[in-house]
């Protein structure tokens, strides 16, 4: 049984002295292990006291703990910065997605605004023109009128005067022959009747004193043709009164019928006129609308794009930020896992001075007769 213990510590004295040649090799392949296990080494052969090593150690264990200490504050406070620049830049993003809703739906509004006044000004372009249309119809027919109603009062001009004029030659006639013609019976030269033909004849055919007027001219004419005594010059010269009385009292209802025309035809065009001048206000109200619309969707357009650009930039500035705080956070992590890789080797050589210094002098003293570099 005692052979067996000391068997048994002899393996576990072996093992504690692999364990401690293995945590040494560790300790060297690391920069600041082998400086360590250097300066330890120096201090131990120039008879440096433990607790001043160990102390010094300890200091810099210390040191990398309060650093560690105060990175992690900077850090955090440096990530709140961040979260704080971040949350700001997304509510100026969001600021600005809101404010182009808004604008988009009042470039919206104005283009269905200026849409809508176009169709509304095109309904009052059509009917001005058809409004025009309907005038210059009228204006033709009114044209027509006046040349008709001319062309009659210049025939019934003429008939009055020729009629007057016949009437005239034969009273003269009559005085002339006072004394020979003293009944109806009573002869007339051949040539008086010829010059009555002749001045009826000149009448020829008139438009505008109708058929029964036209008639009895041409009844009148037979007259002249056939006579041959006082009584026929006589009918004719009562035909003549006669007719110049009626066709002048047909022409003053022709006249009236001309006024009235004329006082309809200027009522009229009063009344189109300031239609038109309706029309017209209401299609200049309606361009003056469309230009002022147009010049509002061209300033909203505006700031539209200027908005495009500054959602651009914002955008462009928070991936930066985002970017640099995210290669903030690793480099923090980065140098506090090396910080700690630190931390943890001088508190393995801490370690190592404190529990194992006798086979600590004794691993490092073989490993310089070795021939091995520490």
């Amino acid at each position: 049984m005692k052979v067996i213990f000391i068997i048994f510590l002899s393996l576990l004295i072996v093992q504690c002295e692999k364990n401690l040649s293995t945590r040494i090799e560790s300790l060297l392949q690391t920069q600041l292990g082998h400086t360590l296990l250097s300066t330890a080494q120096l201090a131990l052969q120039t008879n440096t006291p433990l607790d001043r090593i160990i102390d010094t150690l300890q200091d810099l264990e210390d040191k990398y703990q309060k650093d560690q200490k105060e990175e992690d504050l900077e850090n955090r406070e440096f990530q709140q910065k961040c979260d704080t620049d971040l949350s700001n830049l997304n509510n100026e993003i969001d600021d600005i997605k809101r404010l182009k809703v808004k604008i988009q739906g009042a470039i919206d509004q104005l283009k269905a605004s200026i849409e809508s006044k176009k169709k509304i000004l095109d309904d009052k372009n059509a009917l001005r023109k058809n409004l025009r249309k309907g005038m210059n119809e009228v204006d033709v027919i009114r044209e027509y009128q006046v040349k008709v109603y001319e062309e009659k009062r210049g025939e019934v001009g003429k008939i009055i005067k020729t009629l007057e004029e016949v009437k005239l030659v034969y009273a003269q006639k009559l005085r002339t022959n006072f004394m020979e013609l003293q009944t109806d019976k009573t002869k007339v030269q051949p040539e008086v009747f010829a010059e009555v033909t002749k001045q009826l004849v000149s009448f020829g055919k008139f438009k505008s004193i109708g058929k029964p007027f036209q008639n009895i001219i041409d009844f009148m004419i037979q007259m002249s043709k056939n006579g041959n005594n006082i009584g026929v010059l006589r009918n004719i010269i009562d035909l003549s009164e006669s007719l110049i009385r009626q066709i002048d009292e047909i022409w003053q209802v022709e006249r009236k019928a001309e006024e009235e025309r004329v006082r309809w035809y200027t009522e009229y065009q009063k009344f189109m006129n300031t239609d038109f001048k309706i029309y017209d206000k209401e299609i200049g109200d309606l361009e003056a609308q469309i230009q002022s619309f147009k010049d509002r969707l061209a300033e909203y357009q505006k700031k539209m794009d200027d908005l495009n650009i500054r959602l651009e930039s914002k955008e462009y500035t928070k991936e930066d930020r985002r970017n640099e705080c995210q290669q903030a956070a690793y480099d923090y992590t980065q140098r506090r896992t090396s910080r700690a890789d630190d931390r943890n080797i001088v508190s393995e050589v801490v370690g190592l001075l404190n529990v194992n210094m006798r086979d600590l002098k004794e691993t490092l003293a073989q490993k310089m007769a070795a021939g091995d570099h520490i």
